[in-house]
């Protein structure tokens, strides 16, 4: 399959997976609720936002940066390659079962560590939830793990696809704690095993039957997993996993922090009795926003990863540095574009969405740093193609270190908008992350030889899209400023298609007068 096609397909699907995310995010919020208001909406973020981090902490960046490049050069590496893939994937498989199962008997602690200054009472109710949501650990590891074989061997359908599968799940799981099950909005003593059981244990199904889903493509490529012990041949991958692990443990303590002081947010606005931004709010915002990093920046860069760590193993940097060049300016246009739409309708998007515009405005503070992220992504991406994992831990390291300052500072602002000020600190960090890594990389490059694409080109892109980006949020403001935010559900829905429209054809129309032919076809 050509890039461009595997690129289309992966697209397909993740649009298709991010609309169902989105019809899930609006059921959830509608039986739990999204914003400090709702005890459940809060303590349900905290259960089921603690697997992905511990997944991340104990396996998810080490899995996507080492397991294609390293599996991809096993592929050339005959019987002994083989036996190197069947050893990396034992001891991830079986190490990730066994993390899983102390992970789940650590569920109080765990609760504790991210939501400190919780009452007893809604620290039990997370606990209970916890239980049923930590055990996603293993199948998320193991998802990771079987989608990144099917990438190494050219397979990306069936892995974008599945998490469209497993929100259909999830939303058939929220659709019967609705019909059958009393509301969710109550104080954390209205909240029934039962109640529990369905909504947390539906979201662990929906996250196993994602993983279980990959097996069938990988029987019909006649892969299978054979369990071998032993370190040997790991050598190389050990190291680039050291220091993959050293860049997420910055990341997870820098949320570790975030997460208790949006928590803390959120406990004393349900106090005051004040309905503001919480942690759950923060969540659903970044949700929000990783939509178009989702579609094109993943789609693009995985595509391309595949063949970036084929170069490598050539050791041929120029194709390298064409391939990360490539994905970067569909990437930057495309997160430049949602930034404009997400900073003018961001309050419209969630008032139709989920009612209120609250977590809106956390959507417009965080969507600043989008371009940062995306960017950020696709170099750290090139750099584990070349097997280099220092320069994304040092970006990891920035990242994690401007973020945890934002959030202490935070805590100087007054509790309703404590969360508005996280998000400015992660979307300055993003920015602060771009620029590390494409510092690193372009280092990294030039050791080697190689000299990284640049110089006034890239100003001129970078210039086009700036004044794109003014044009069209300045436009969209307008739009929004002439007609007025209506009352009527119907009303709200067209002035948001009116002006999203609007938005999106202004940022085009400018760059295209400037000379910018992005959105013309490309090969692949």
């Amino acid at each position: 399959m050509s890039a461009r096609s595997a690129i289309g397909s992966m697209m397909a699907a993740t649009l298709v997976s991010r609309g169902l995310g989105f019809l899930r995010a609006i059921l959830l919020v509608a039986a739990i609720g999204g914003t400090s208001a709702a005890v459940g909406g809060q303590t349900f973020e905290n259960a089921n936002s603690a697997p992905t981090y511990l997944f991340a902490l104990i396996a998810g960046g080490v899995l996507g940066a080492v397991l294609v490049p390293q599996i991809v050069r096993n592929l050339h590496g005959g019987p002994t390659g083989q036996e190197n893939t069947d050893r990396l994937l034992t001891v991830v498989l079986l190490g990730g079962a066994l993390a899983t199962v102390v992970l789940t008997l650590c569920a109080p602690g765990i609760v504790w560590i991210f939501a400190t200054g919780w009452s007893a009472e809604w620290r039990d109710l997370a606990t209970s939830m916890a239980y049923w949501c930590l055990p996603q650990i293993f199948f998320l590891i193991a998802f990771a793990v079987l989608s990144q074989i099917l990438n190494a061997r050219g397979v990306f359908g069936a892995p974008a696809w599945a998490p469209a599968i497993s929100n259909l799940v999830g939303i058939g799981g929220i659709l019967v704690f609705l019909a059958l099950l009393p509301s969710g909005r109550g104080d954390a003593d209205t909240w029934t095993p039962g109640m529990v059981a369905v909504l947390c244990g539906s979201a662990t199904l929906a996250i196993a039957i994602q993983a279980l889903l990959l097996l069938v493509p990988l029987r019909r490529i006649g892969f299978r997993v054979r369990f071998r012990w032993g370190f040997t041949g790991l050598g190389q991958t050990s190291t680039l996993a050291a220091w993959t692990f050293l860049g997420v443990v910055a990341g997870q303590a820098a949320y570790l922090v975030t997460s208790n002081v949006a928590s803390n947010a959120g406990k004393t606005l349900k106090i005051l009795g004040i309905d503001g931004p919480s942690l759950n709010s923060l969540s659903i915002a970044y949700l929000l926003m990783l939509v178009p990093h989702g579609i094109v920046t993943v789609s693009v860069t995985t595509a391309l990863y595949t063949r970036m760590s084929a170069a490598a193993a050539r050791k041929d940097l120029a194709e390298i540095g064409a391939l990360s060049q490539r994905a970067t300016k569909p990437v930057a246009y495309v997160s430049i574009a949602a930034t404009a739409v997400f900073v003018v309708l961001g309050p419209l998007i969630t008032q139709v969405l989920f009612g209120s515009p609250i977590i809106g405005h956390v959507l417009q503070v965080l969507a600043i740093g989008l371009v940062g992220f995306s960017q950020a992504y696709v170099l750290n991406r090139t750099s584990f193609a070349l097997q280099d994992a220092r320069g994304p831990f040092v970006t990891q390291l920035v990242i994690a270190g401007i973020s945890t300052i934002g959030s202490l500072l935070a805590l100087l602002l007054p509790p309703e908008l404590t969360v508005i000020g996280i998000a400015a600190g992660i979307a300055l960090a993003n920015y602060a992350g771009w620029v590390t890594a494409h510092l690193m990389l372009r280092r990294m490059l030039q050791k080697h030889g190689q000299l990284p694409a640049g110089g006034p080109g890239a100003l001129l892109v970078a210039a086009r899209l700036l004044a794109a980006v003014f044009v069209s949020i300045g436009g969209g403001a307008a739009i929004v400023s002439c007609i007025g935010t209506p009352t009527g559900f119907l009303s709200q829905v067209a002035l948001l298609a009116t002006a999203g429209i609007g938005v999106v054809a202004l940022f085009v129309a400018v760059n295209w007068i400037l000379g910018d032919r992005t959105l013309d076809p490309w090969h692949g």
